[in-house]
C-alpha cells in the first residue's frame, strides 16, 4: 500500500487582475477552485486537503464542497501574501497530526485544468526523495526592459522554462524550507524558489501547456474551452469496418455589432455575432475539427492557422468544403455528422432543420445522416451569456 499524500490548496487570492472574484467564475456548473479540489481529491492516497481562502470567507467555502469530501477537507483562513497562505496550509496538515514524510502538493486553486496525471508525477518525484514542481518550454520571445520600459535586451528562451503547480515535497521540507525563507526575508516567488535556497534539492518534471493560470480577462475562455471535454465528455460512437469516428469543440465569444454567422447560415436581428480570427462559426469549426479528426488529418487550427491572413473574416463554409476536399483526397469520405450547439443566443430549435439541410449540403450526405441538437446550459457559464460553444461528433468511411 502507498504511504498517503495531503495537499495545500491555494484559493486565498484577491483577483486584482482579473478584475473579479475569479475562483467563483461559473466554469461548466462548477467554480473555479472548485475543479482544482475535485481533481486532489481524486488522487490515489489522498488523505486531506487543506483549503486556504480569504479571512472570512471559510463559510462560503464550506458550503460549497463536494458531497462526501467529509474529514479529507478542511478550509482554513489564509493571509496577505501567498506565502502566508501557504504556511497556513502547511500549519493545519502539522496540526493534524500529518506524518513528516508524507507527500504534500501545493496547487493554485486558479489552475483548475492540471491534470491527474501531473499531479501523480508530481506525487512520484517526492516519493524518490527530492522536491518537485512541474516546467513547461516558453514559446514567446523573451525581452528585458529599462526603466523606460524601452526594450534593452533578449533573454535566450533554451535556458529558461515557466513554472506551474502543483509543486511538492515532504511535509518536513516544505515547512522548513518556508520557516527558512521568512526567517532570512528571502523573497520566494513559489515552493520550488524557497526550496532551493534552503538547500533542498527540487527535480523538474513535465508540465502541461493547458495548465494555464487564470490571471488576465481572456485566460477564462481558453480555460473553458480545455475544461469542456472534462464537463461533456463524449463517447465516439461504435463504427463498422473501415469506418472511422471522431469529435470536435470549439467556443467562440459574443462581439457586439458584428453579424452572427453560425452553422453555415446568417442569423439576422442578433445584436452580437462570434468573435473570430474567420468568421467565428464555432459549430462548423465544430463539424471540421470532428470529420478531421476522424480521419486523422489533424485539427482545424493546423489545415487553417489563426495567425494566416488568408483566413481573416474567411466563411467557414468554404473551410468546411476545403475540409471535405482534404478528406477525399486522403480517401475519406463524410458517413455522418451530430451537432450539439449550446448557445443562449441564437436559439437553434427554431432553424435545426435548415442547420441539419446545410450541413448535409456542405457535406455531401443526406439528411438523414445528420443530426442537430441546441441547448441553453441552463444559463450556467460560458454558453449561457458570453458566447456559443459547439460539440460535434462525425464519422468517416474509406472510398472518396
Amino acid at each position: 500500500m502507498s504511504s498517503p499524500v495531503t495537499a495545500v490548496l491555494v484559493a486565498a487570492g484577491q483577483g486584482r487582475r482579473f478584475g473579479t472574484e475569479k475562483l467563483w467564475l461559473d466554469f461548466w456548473g462548477r467554480p473555479v477552485w472548485r475543479w482544482s479540489l475535485d481533481t486532489l481529491l481524486s488522487l490515489p492516497d489522498i488523505r486531506l486537503v487543506v483549503t486556504v481562502v480569504p479571512p472570512g470567507d471559510e463559510e462560503r467555502f464550506r458550503a460549497a464542497l463536494p458531497e462526501g469530501a467529509g474529514e479529507r477537507v478542511q478550509v482554513v483562513p489564509g493571509g496577505a501574501e501567498r506565502t502566508d497562505s501557504v504556511v497556513a496550509g502547511i500549519t493545519a496538515l502539522t496540526a493534524a497530526g500529518v506524518a513528516e514524510d508524507t507527500p504534500v502538493l501545493v496547487h493554485d486553486a486558479a489552475r483548475p485544468a492540471a491534470t491527474p496525471e501531473l499531479m501523480v508525477r508530481v506525487v512520484a518525484a517526492v516519493r524518490a526523495g527530492t522536491g518537485a514542481v512541474p516546467l513547461v518550454p516558453v514559446a514567446d520571445s523573451l525581452k528585458t526592459l529599462d526603466a523606460a520600459r524601452m526594450v534593452s535586451g533578449a533573454v535566450e528562451r533554451d535556458s529558461v522554462m515557466a513554472a506551474q503547480t502543483p509543486q511538492g515535497a515532504t511535509l518536513r521540507q516544505m515547512r522548513a524550507a518556508l520557516e527558512e525563507t521568512h526567517a532570512w526575508g528571502r523573497p520566494a516567488t513559489d515552493e520550488a524558489a524557497a526550496m532551493r535556497a534552503g538547500g533542498i534539492p527540487v527535480r523538474a518534471v513535465d508540465g502541461e501547456l493547458t495548465n494555464r493560470k487564470l490571471t488576465e480577462p481572456g485566460d477564462d475562455a481558453m480555460l473553458r474551452a480545455v475544461l469542456a471535454g472534462w464537463a461533456h465528455p463524449h463517447d465516439a460512437p461504435v463504427v463498422a469496418e473501415g469506418m472511422r469516428a471522431g469529435l470536435g469543440f470549439d467556443a467562440h465569444r459574443l462581439e457586439a455589432g458584428r453579424p452572427m454567422r453560425l452553422a453555415g447560415l446568417d442569423w439576422p436581428g442578433e445584436a452580437a455575432g462570434l468573435a473570430g480570427h474567420s468568421d467565428g462559426d464555432a459549430a462548423l469549426h465544430a463539424v471540421i475539427d470532428a470529420l478531421l479528426g476522424a480521419a486523422g488529418l489533424g485539427d482545424v487550427g493546423t489545415l487553417f492557422p489563426p495567425d494566416d491572413a488568408q483566413w481573416s473574416g474567411a466563411d467557414s463554409a468554404g473551410l468546411l468544403q476545403t475540409t471535405i476536399q482534404r478528406l477525399h483526397a486522403a480517401g475519406w469520405r463524410p458517413a455522418s455528422v451530430d451537432l450539439v450547439v449550446a448557445a443562449r443566443r441564437p436559439p437553434i430549435a427554431p432553424r435545426r432543420d435548415e442547420v441539419a439541410a446545410r450541413l448535409a449540403s456542405l457535406c455531401g450526405l443526406d439528411a438523414t445522416a445528420v443530426s442537430v441538437k441546441g441547448t441553453t446550459s441552463d444559463g450556467l457559464g460560458f454558453a449561457g451569456a458570453e458566447g456559443v460553444a459547439a460539440f460535434a461528433v462525425a464519422t468517416v468511411v474509406a472510398g472518396a
